[in-house]
């Protein structure tokens, strides 16, 4: 029996056909909230989307634990998947307290604490919070008004704490505990965060609200003490640095990398093409990159400007040209539709997917997907687009759920199609690090 039960939510279909190839790491989130509780509390984690787990298993699994806390993470696609769970635990035991986090409730957090099945709502990074929520909740320690970062609702009323301050000493954070999953399911099963947020302000991505816009780093001591606690318990082929940008900082990144060599493992990370010089390329071979993951979503200038990506397109050649040279992979994704697209922006991503396929360039494509807490989201109307789908199942980027000034929903179908043939003809990331 656990004090705290942690749940991922299963995918939905039609992406709950593919988990092997869609649900690569383990949920690094949950792993974090984990140790920063065990310590004071019995936990237990449930990826029943790596488990790809029906209702009936999930629910035997709550009665088996009889938490005292269920602890929910929800993205816009897992968001129903979260609340069917809720439920679930209500049904059995209403005493079980519910709580859900993550990046969809933390941008509409008023709409998922008026569900019935739903305590508390806990908004950007949970670690302290659901710490604090815990000690009221389990302890009787504190009083709701001293909690931030959470939103409830107490008779009929919502009630949103200030929010909870973000932790600066990233270092402090005790390592993920991993062994809570069942981490040889995972085909990335070594994935490691360094670093938490980013500063960009793309207008397709809710990565910079959720940490509000600020950049936050682990030491290069704390890093590499993390990996060397992979290297003995998991023994991975290859390492994931998923931070949202991993080359921001050259010096930081040359610090840690000059410890990978000597730890001689093989990783993969994702960066930006304005954020890469040949230099540092070559930095990441010689320390065990084998894969950098790029997010180019246009071969248009125009189109790069209009969603503020930062980026040229003469940067995602040189970046390539250089990986491609160092002997590192280059993966590039692209989306679409984007709010300025039309079929000449279309033409110029279409010869650029072609310029860096035959380079030696992986591609990846998925429909532009505009996320609760995104720019394109809260102002669509500013930027021209329809919803097609306010079905939060669909929202994950396979699926499309926008049309545009430009183009219609039939335009943006064969448009992926085109640029999907043109993936094709290269090996999937999926395979990659198979």
């Amino acid at each position: 029996m656990a004090d705290i039960l942690l749940i991922q939510p299963p995918l939905s279909p039609p992406m709950s056909d593919y988990v092997q190839d869609l649900v690569l790491t383990p949920p690094l989130g949950l792993c974090y909230i984990a140790s920063f509780l065990d310590d004071h509390y019995e936990v237990s984690i449930l990826d029943s989307s790596i488990l790809n787990l029906d209702d009936e298993s999930i629910e035997n699994r709550i009665r088996r634990e009889n938490p005292r806390i269920i602890g929910l993470t929800a993205t816009t696609h897992t968001y129903k998947k979260a609340l069917r769970i809720a439920s679930m635990a209500k049904r059995y035991n209403r005493e079980i307290f519910t709580v859900i986090g993550g990046p969809h409730v933390t941008f509409r957090p008023e709409e998922a604490a008026l569900n019935p099945q739903i305590d508390f709502v806990v908004r950007h990074e949970g670690e302290i919070t659901m710490r604090k929520l815990a000690d009221y909740l389990i302890r009787g320690e504190g009083g709701l008004a001293d909690i931030n970062g959470i939103t409830y609702k107490k008779n009929g009323r919502v009630y949103s704490n200030p929010p909870q301050p973000f932790i600066e000493d990233l270092d402090t954070l005790p390592y993920p505990r991993r062994d809570l999953t069942p981490i040889n399911m995972y085909k990335v099963p070594a994935s490691i965060i360094t670093s938490r947020g980013c500063p960009s302000r793309c207008i397709f991505c809710a990565a910079g609200a959720m940490s509000g816009h600020r950049y936050r780093i682990r030491s290069p001591e704390n890093i590499i003490g993390e990996v060397k606690l992979i290297m003995e318990e998991i023994s991975p082929k290859f390492l994931f640095i998923a931070d949202d940008t991993f080359t921001i900082f050259p010096e930081r990144v040359r610090s840690i990398t000059r410890r990978l060599r000597e730890l001689d493992v093989r990783w993969i990370c994702e960066s930006r093409a304005n954020s890469v010089s040949r230099e540092i390329i070559e930095e990441l071979a010689s320390s065990g990159c084998f894969v950098l993951q790029f997010g180019v979503e246009s071969g248009s200038q125009k189109i790069l400007d209009s969603i503020c990506k930062g980026i040229t397109v003469d940067q995602v050649r040189r970046a390539v040209n250089w990986c491609i040279r160092a002997g590192i992979v280059p993966v590039c994704s692209f989306m679409v539709p984007h709010p300025e697209d039309d079929w000449e922006t279309v033409e110029e991503t279409e010869n650029l997917m072609n310029e860096l396929k035959d380079l030696g360039a992986q591609i990846y494509v998925s429909f532009t997907t505009p996320f609760p807490g995104t720019s394109l989201y809260e102002d669509a109307e500013k930027f021209g687009v329809e919803f097609l789908s306010e079905d939060t199942d669909d929202y994950n980027l396979a699926t499309p759920v926008i049309r545009t000034r430009n183009l219609t929903a039939e335009d943006v179908e064969e448009i992926f199609e085109r640029y999907m043939k043109i993936a094709q003809e290269t090996i999937p990331f999926e395979k990659l690090v198979d």
